[in-house]
């Protein structure tokens, strides 16, 4: 994600006001994520872990859209840095084509920003949500399980993999 300083000089530079306002996306975003879930129906899931891939997938277009938007914002703000060391502030005030250029790369770099912080907002209320239906959905115990460690020797004698405990031994 952007840094903030950087988010608030390029928009400087474009002529942009930038509202430091991060906490906010991110409540807002919570607050969506919250709303929902509120009037959505958990029994459909047959376990946290196909809860929690629903929440990823629910995320990823935004999560595509966010890196798509900050690879373009990277890649515009370098090349007005490259533009703004080969010419002179008089040939970049009389050019509104670049001024325009900057303009929308501060654009896009701003909503990279807000979108980073949307998507660290909503995934910060979706753990709030795991955690409801963590309470809500105990898990349930799973079988004794042995620890009988015969098999795995076997594969690791079958595979010649000699553990490091068994090899200082065999020096003595």
């Amino acid at each position: 994600m952007p840094d903030t300083e950087t988010v608030a000089a390029t928009l400087h530079a474009a002529g942009l006001r930038f509202s430091r306002k991060a906490e906010a996306v991110r409540r807002g975003a919570a607050r969506t994520v919250r709303t929902e879930a509120r009037s959505f129906d958990f029994s459909i899931f047959a376990d946290f872990d196909e809860l929690q891939e629903q929440a990823r997938l629910s995320l990823q277009e935004a999560v595509d859209t966010f890196l798509d938007l900050l690879a373009q914002a990277e890649n515009e703000r370098f090349q007005i840095e490259q533009i703004t060391q080969n010419t002179t502030v008089e040939q970049r005030l009389n050019n509104p084509a670049f001024r325009a250029r900057r303009e929308a790369a501060g654009r896009i770099l701003y909503q990279a920003w807000h979108g980073g912080h949307w998507i660290a907002g909503a995934w910060e209320a979706f753990g709030t949500v795991f955690d409801a239906y963590r309470k809500a959905s105990p898990a349930r115990p799973t079988a004794f399980t042995s620890n009988d460690m015969g098999h795995a020797r076997r594969d690791l004698v079958a595979r010649k993999i000699v553990s490091l405990d068994a090899w200082k031994s065999a020096d003595r």
